[in-house]
């Protein structure tokens, strides 16, 4: 099981675990430290318990303004809280102590050495830890959590150092100065110091630009930097949390695992073809979005469009009717072919019909006058068979009025010759209703004859119409289907290629119970919000990464103008999106901060030296022992481990690099200050070599403890420490060895401006009654 919560969780419990370790590590170093710098167990002894004591201190207050919930504590803060208050509370101590030898190696009794000590490096401490506590509040200013969670922490716990350095260290130090606990052993000779601040003034502008040209190699990494926001990276790999992740890497890329979620709420209800159209197009442009791998919403779930939904293959389903009714409409064509032939025998048995027509009619004609001439020879024949019955008519009324005539051959065969008779009459009344009949015939047939060639003409018109009939709509059906066919392909084709340029959504796919299932995956219940995922083609915790963010807003901005969606919010979340805002709040934070502490510390180096181009130097050399500081840090652990420096660790780095590397060139203008009455040049030898090996010392003391933090198994904690480390090995045997005496020894009188240096003299020296008064100041004429 992974996530941010569970991965926030588990750092909680490696920082807490790391915490014991880093102590060690820092007392183990602090020990060492202090040993080759006094060579003396008691007096190491006594200096690690008050830094023991401070430390407690400063926790345990820290601890309850938390647990009273005053403030907030991260392991970040947890673990700078420790590490600062070790490091000031040593540096404070070794001031000093540094001060008391000093004293003691002129000649000084132990009590006139406490008070020159305390009335030397009181007010340095003072000011450097108000430094320290004002850059850390400065903190509360900034809007990230990160920032935000280390101020007050940290505020507290150096006040509570400062504080301890200000009452505990000097009683300790005056209680054990009365057995000689802290009386200095070996030789505290000035010399090599001495030679450093005579070569200082001598070649001040030489060595002020060797000072530059190193500064300049760290500015030329720093601008090689690439912030890396991918935190996993700096954790442990055996954390819970990154095992999960490790398995989920095996299957699935961090940009899978990490998508951005984007959400467009309008006012009004989306689910409909025009919404559809505008959602798919703020898809399509986040999609061609150089970076982007995929872009998933309703439109689009799996990635791609939905499948069919180009408005190409919309219109090949609709031809597809004309190639699925293909085959038929050729069929009947073929039938129109067959129909034709049929009509063309029709037509060759009507023109055979009409031949043999005009002979029937023809013949009809010739019917017609032999039945004429019929009926006249039949009325003949009636009209002398009635002659020869009126004369045989008696004769014939005996074969009638014989009861036995059909006894009688010749009786009966006479009766039916007379019978026969009457049938010829019969027969001319047919005869003449036949000849009738034939008349009529005679006249229609002509009639029915000139009906044939006209309805031969219909037919073949007809036959001919048939044909063309059919070749056109054969050429018609050929280019549908061909039509058809290629706007098939082409639908087709639309839809393997997954072409979004023509996207629609049909009314009826919204009753589909698949795309309703996909509106609520991707819409809300109102219809009034839809979502998309967003997926990146590289690691989205990543610079590039969080370029891509810029880039989507402006392209969904560019979609929704001009349409129904244009006065919608939208709303951007995810891994680079969460970045990208951090990177726009660290910009802003350290702008903030980085500008309140740099007044802070000008107001208090102004307060302290009177000196408002001493201060300016001051401030200005702390902040070209920054860039180079982090140029080297971002030089080891960017280009020569390779690991690359999470984006957090500069701007805190700089911040409280701003606090606590002023207080060393504090304490050397402080001292070439006290020694000006011997003139700008003898004084700053004597300054550089009265302060030299003791700001030296705190200075790498204070390195050395921070770097120590590399043994944290959270390396965010190790390159903190280490660029606070470089930056305070960088201010104090650069910085404060050279750049900064170089400069005042280059400015001269300029440099202490407004104080009136040419009527400096020398103060008298303090009575016993008076050592616990102020030292005299310098004041401007």
């Amino acid at each position: 099981m992974a996530g941010n919560t569970i991965l926030n969780a588990d750092v909680s419990v490696v920082g807490h675990k790391s915490m014991a370790t880093m102590a060690l590590v820092s007392i183990g170093v602090i020990l060492g430290m202090l040993l080759l710098v006094y060579r003396s167990i008691g007096t190491t002894i006594l200096c690690l318990v008050v830094i023991g004591i401070e430390l407690f201190a400063a926790q345990g207050v820290t601890a309850t303004a938390g647990d009273l919930n005053i403030i907030g504590l991260t392991p970040y803060a947890v673990s700078m809280v420790t590490m600062l208050s070790i490091a000031a509370g040593t540096d404070y101590i070794i001031f000093l102590l540094g001060r008391y030898h000093e004293a003691r190696a002129l000649g000084q009794d132990r009590e006139e050495a406490f008070y020159t000590a305390y009335q030397g490096v009181s007010h340095v401490i003072l000011g450097s830890g108000l430094t320290i506590v004002g850059a850390c509040v400065c903190l509360t200013a900034t809007r990230l959590p990160y920032f935000q969670t280390m101020g007050l922490p940290c505020a507290i716990a150096l006040l509570v150092i400062v504080t301890s350095a200000l009452t505990l260290a000097p009683a300790v130090l005056a209680v054990g100065s009365r057995f000689g606990l802290f009386d200095p052993k070996g030789n505290l000779s000035k010399r090599n110091w001495r030679k450093v601040g005579t070569a200082v003034v001598r070649w001040p502008l030489p060595i002020i630009v060797v000072t530059v040209m190193i500064a300049i190699i760290g500015f030329v990494s720093l601008m090689t930097y690439v912030p890396n926001y991918n935190d996993q990276k700096f954790t442990p790999p055996n954390m819970p949390a990154n095992v999960a992740y490790a398995a989920a890497d095996r299957h699935f890329s961090q940009a899978r695992m990490n998508p951005e979620m984007l959400m467009v709420e309008a006012d009004h209800d989306l689910r409909d073809p025009a919404d559809m159209l505008v959602v798919d197009r703020i898809a399509k442009s986040v999609f061609h979005l150089r970076g982007i791998e995929r872009v998933q919403t309703i439109t689009r779930p799996l990635g791609a469009p939905i499948e069919h939904s180009s408005i190409p293959f919309q219109i090949a389903m609709q031809n597809s009717g004309t190639l699925q009714t293909a085959k038929f409409m050729n069929d009947n064509m073929a039938h129109m072919l067959e129909q034709a032939d049929e009509l063309g025998k029709t037509i060759a048995t009507m023109e055979h019909m009409y031949s043999v027509m005009r002979e029937l009619t023809a013949t009809t004609h010739s019917m017609v006058g032999r039945t004429h001439d019929m009926v006249d020879t039949t009325n003949q024949l009636r009209d002398r068979m009635a002659d020869f019955e009126d004369m045989w008519r008696p004769v014939r009324s005996y074969f009638y009025w014989e009861r036995h005539c059909f006894d009688i051959p010749i009786c009966w065969s006479l009766r039916s010759v007379f019978d026969a008779l009457d049938g010829i009459d019969e027969l001319a009344d047919q005869i003449e209703g036949l000849g009738g009949d034939l008349d009529r015939l005679d006249q229609s047939m002509p009639q029915l004859l000139a009906d044939f060639p006209s309805m031969i003409d219909t037919m073949k018109t007809m036959r001919d119409f048939m044909l063309s009939t059919h070749s056109t709509m054969a050429g018609i059906q050929a280019h549908q289907q061909e039509a058809a066919e290629g706007s098939t392909l082409m639908g087709q084709y639309f839809d393997e290629a997954k072409n979004d340029d023509s996207f629609y959504l049909p009314p009826e796919v919204f009753k589909s119970p698949d795309f309703e299932r996909g509106l609520k995956m991707f819409v809300s219940p109102d219809g009034k919000a839809v979502r998309f995922i967003i997926t990146h083609q590289g690691d989205p915790a990543t610079v590039d990464g969080i370029k891509h963010v810029k880039g989507i807003k402006d392209a969904v901005a560019d979609a929704i103008k001009g349409t129904p969606l244009e006065t919608s919010k939208v709303y951007l979340a995810g891994m680079a999106s969460m970045y990208s805002d951090m990177q726009a709040g660290v910009n802003i934070d350290l702008m903030v901060a980085g500008i309140a502490a740099l007044i802070l510390i000008f107001g208090i180096m102004l307060l302290i030296t009177r000196s408002l181009v001493a201060a300016l130097v001051i401030v200005g050399t702390v902040a070209a022992s920054l860039g180079t500081a982090c140029g080297l840090s971002v030089l080891l652990w960017q280009d020569i481990i390779g690991l690359g420096m999470q984006w957090i660790v500069l701007p805190l780095s700089i911040v409280i690099l701003l606090a606590v590397g002023s207080d060393y060139n504090l304490l050397v203008v402080s001292r070439l200050k006290e020694e000006i009455h011997a003139g700008l040049n003898t004084g700053i030898i004597r300054g550089m070599g009265a302060s030299g090996r003791v700001v030296t010392a705190a200075g790498m003391v204070f390195a050395f403890t921070m770097m120590s933090m590399i043994v944290s198994e959270l390396r965010v904690i190790g390159q903190l420490g280490t660029t606070i480390g470089l930056g305070l090995l960088v201010d104090t045997l650069i910085v404060r060895s050279f750049m900064t005496p170089s400069i005042a020894a280059a400015l001269g009188h300029w440099f202490w401006w407004p104080l009136n240096t040419y009527r400096t003299k020398r103060a008298p020296r303090a009575t016993d009654e008076e050592h616990t008064a102020p030292i005299p100041q310098l004041t401007a004429p």
